[in-house]
């Protein structure tokens, strides 16, 4: 099947002109399009809900009372994801993964904010700002692009933009399920099925239902092409594309077959694509030539790509690989496949492309998939100045500008003179009044110099933090941070104290930090092939976990409300943290965990078991599930395993990738500081390069091997501990019927969480009394007028009561 494709050769008289006959295409404007589409961005722009409804209707055939019930609950994507087959689900899955891991990379490499101070102590900077609403526009009905959704979803979350929208059209309510599963992988926080301009207008202009967005991104037919093109201005929108575009630059060295069916896969799009090959090999293009014709015939679309060759196709001959690599540079190409035995040496050639596919086995196809950069490309020529579709496309950025007093005094004179030069007398009056600084104002810039110092040296994200707070306790029954109440014994207080005496403070640790991490996996029980390593408490084994995994683009996952060091740790080693809600009865929200991790595959997810603040132990079967489905570490925080009635030591027996996390402070040592960590021993071995030497003191150390060598009586502690939780629980019920409002929550754990109907004055009301718990009504919305009550002494406890009955 002969395909009459152009042949030219650009030793050819007439190459100029033949060359510019196949870049020629006309965007011309249709005006009866045009004129339709400006109608209906101004009826919904008028009349919103109603219009996109009459519009639905009418051209998707789609009868609906609102366009609420347009609208694709978030379970209804989870349902396509469980209908689609294990094959397209793990495709999709893979591709979702790579894109995503690209864009951190790209996030990382150019999508950070970024500041310095110059001679004169003032800041400059760049401040990176994600978009708050996006929306993305996807093809529907029979045409399956779920790829287009991962290419504008995944980039626009990474990127971190708040909400993510998309309108994807159902002629005659037919959805595809691989369009609504790519929705779920990647996070799409709405669906609605509207398609069209007014599924454009929709998102441009926000209606009663459908939020306006601040961008709208996505391919489309003509008329959501005039669309975007006409709410430029109100909204952004990516680009406006035109037909698709391949260009092969070969040496030869490629299988003929395989460079006639990258030609095909642009050809195959629609009649207007273009594929063109260049080549100086003669002989090479005529094997091209001869595959087009052998295998056009297979090929189910072989009508358009056909008309796609003929009409705008070409084979061209050219005198020179460079000279090759100067003609794709006038071309600007969409797709621009190199392949050559050496495609490196020619890519510092090739300067316009929206992509640049390197080396025989990279075909465009893979590009458009699964090879992780972005398929939204520049066409048309304006790859020679415009990009891929990337982060930086979610983003804004502002100028930051802080002129120090100094700056102000060289920056003035510059000013003053350029604005006078300009005629703009109010602008160099506003530089020139700074240059003579009062008195008062310089005594104070001088008072602040080491204020100066601390904002040039410090990072920004420190100095908008708070420290941790640890509230005045002496004298006050202390019922606020979860300490076990009970002291040693008097007998073992003297025998701890005679052992202290012997150690060498003169010496720094050595092998009795072995001995303890012994001692520690015994009492532990840990499993075989597993080690384990100290931390001066938890917390600094949390903030080595996030040093050990700060990756580009990693993240952390964790329930919420939970430890605040699990953030804390994260975001200070620039590691993204999420924060999944739990239920209102504080369970595992599990559909959204599993989104959480399928959506940024995070190197860690954190599980509090029980948790803190809520002291409850979530539901075994949903704890299994995230670990099934997490793609990183599982760190099973175990800080109150004392009190609870399970561990996770089988979890950390049966999975790999499952780490267990506790501490001494628990067991009657919160003072010493001691927490340890147990993993696989290969995984240790990595993490522990990065502790601290001697993290550990001698005096700890020794104080936790004399504990652990006492272990009986700790553990009677621990029973006393619940007897006397369970026993305040009951109380607290009882309570609950005296006094509305009041409701306390099941516990795992020496603390209980207690709702109240005025948080801040209970917590004042029982410190005037004496008595010091936690109001943890501000941490999180799910905690609103809570305080959190660790479980006393009986003492304590009786104290605590009389104080909470009088203060509610």
């Amino acid at each position: 099947m002969n395909v009459n494709i152009r042949l030219l050769n650009t030793a050819a008289a007439d190459f100029e002109t033949e060359f510019q006959r196949v870049l020629h295409w006309s965007a011309e404007t249709d005006h009866a399009i045009e004129e339709r589409v400006a109608s209906i961005l101004a009826d919904v722009q008028t009349r919103g809900d109603a219009a996109v409804l009459e519009y639905t209707q009418r051209f998707d055939g789609v009868v609906a009372q609102s366009v609420s019930e347009l609208e694709i609950s978030r379970t209804e994507l989870l349902a396509a994801l469980d209908a689609i087959t294990p094959k397209q689900r793990a495709a999709l899955e893979a591709a979702a993964e790579r894109v995503r891991s690209y864009h951190q990379r790209q996030l990382g490499a150019c999508g950070r904010s970024w500041q310095y101070r110059d001679a004169d102590g003032s800041l400059l900077g760049q401040k990176v700002t994600p978009l708050d609403r996006v929306g993305i526009y996807v093809p529907g009905g029979k045409a399956a692009y779920p790829s287009s959704v991962l290419m504008s979803a995944v980039p626009a979350k990474v990127a971190g933009v708040g909400e993510v929208i998309m309108v994807v059209p159902t002629p005659k309510g037919e959805r595809n399920q691989m369009v609504l599963a790519a929705a779920a992988i990647a996070g799409v926080d709405r669906v609605f099925t509207l398609g069209g301009a007014q599924a454009v207008a929709a998102l441009a202009y926000g209606t009663h239902t459908v939020p306006g967005v601040d961008k709208i991104t996505g391919p489309g037919n003509a008329y959501v092409a005039s669309a975007k093109r006409r709410v430029f201005g109100k909204v952004g929108i990516d680009m406006i594309a035109g037909p698709s575009e391949i260009l092969v630059l070969a040496d030869g060295s490629t299988p003929a077959d395989w460079v006639a069916m990258d030609l095909f896969s642009q050809a195959e799009h629609d009649e207007m694509a273009q594929s063109i090959l260049l080549c100086p090999d003669a002989a090479y293009i005529a094997q091209v030539k001869a595959a087009i014709d052998r295998l056009i015939a297979g090929m189910p679309r072989h009508a358009v790509i056909r008309a796609s060759l003929e009409g705008r196709g070409a084979l061209i001959q050219t005198r020179s690989m460079e000279e090759a690599c100067n003609i794709s540079n006038r071309i600007a190409p969409e797709h621009l496949e190199v392949s050559s035995r050496d495609p490196h040496r020619w890519e510092p050639l090739l300067r316009h492309a929206g992509a640049i596919f390197l080396g025989a086995f990279t075909s465009e196809s893979l590009g458009d998939y699964c090879a992780g950069p972005n398929h939204v490309l520049p066409t048309s020529g304006t790859a020679r100045f415009s990009s891929p579709l990337g982060i930086y496309d979610f983003q804004k950025r502002s100028s930051l500008i802080e002129v120090s007093e100094a700056g102000a005094q060289t920056l003035g004179v510059i000013a003053a003179e350029l604005a006078y030069g300009e005629g703009l007398q109010a602008h160099a009056r506003a530089a020139e009044m700074r240059l003579t600084v009062p008195a008062a104002l310089s005594a104070a810039a001088e008072a602040s110099t080491l204020q100066t110092r601390m904002v040039r040296t410090l990072r920004l994200d420190v100095q908008s933090m708070h420290s941790y707070a640890v509230q005045p306790s002496s004298g006050m029954v202390k019922v606020d941070t979860m300490e076990n109440p009970f002291q040693l014994p008097a007998e073992l207080r003297v025998a701890l104290g005679q052992r202290l005496a012997e150690v060498a403070l003169n010496r720094y640790p050595a092998e009795r930090g072995d001995v303890l991490r012994a001692a520690l996996a015994a009492h532990a029980g840990m499993p075989e092939g597993c080690d384990i390593m100290l931390g001066n408490g938890s917390d600094e084994l949390i903030s080595m976990l996030s040093l050990a995994c700060d990756v580009p683009g990693a993240a952390v996952v964790s329930p919420m409300p939970g430890f605040v060091m699990y953030e804390m740790s994260a975001k200070l080693q620039g590691l993204k943290f999420v924060g999944v809600p739990l239920t209102d009865d504080f369970e595992l929200d599990l559909p959204a965990m599993l989104a959480a991790v399928r959506e940024h595959q995070p190197a860690i997810v954190y599980l509090a078991y029980p948790n803190n603040p809520t002291a409850n132990l979530w539901n075994d079967a949903a704890i299994d599930a995230i670990i099934d489905a997490a793609p990183g570490w599982v760190v099973m925080d175990e800080a109150y395993q004392p009190f609870a009635a399970r561990d996770s030591m089988d979890r950390l027996k049966r999975h790999a990738h499952v780490l267990v996390m506790r501490t001494m402070s628990k067991f009657g040592l919160a003072g010493v500081r001691i927490g340890y960590l147990m993993a696989r021993r290969e995984l240790i071995a990595q993490i522990d390069k990065l502790r601290p030497p001697f993290n550990i003191s001698v005096l700890n150390c020794e104080a936790a091997l004399f504990a652990l060598e006492h272990a009986d009586g700790y553990a009677r502690q621990a029973p006393v501990i619940r007897d006397e939780r369970e026993q305040l629980q009951t109380q607290l019920r009882e309570l609950l019927q005296q006094v509305p409002g009041c409701q306390p929550f099941p516990s795992d754990a020496n603390m209980i969480l207690l709702r109240v109907p005025d948080p801040k004055k209970t917590f004042d009301g029982m410190k005037a009394r004496g008595v010091l718990i936690k109001n943890i009504s501000g941490l999180h919305p799910l905690l609103f007028g809570c305080v959190r009550i660790t479980v006393g002494t009986p003492d304590e406890n009786v104290l605590m009561m009389n104080a909470l009955k009088a203060s509610l």
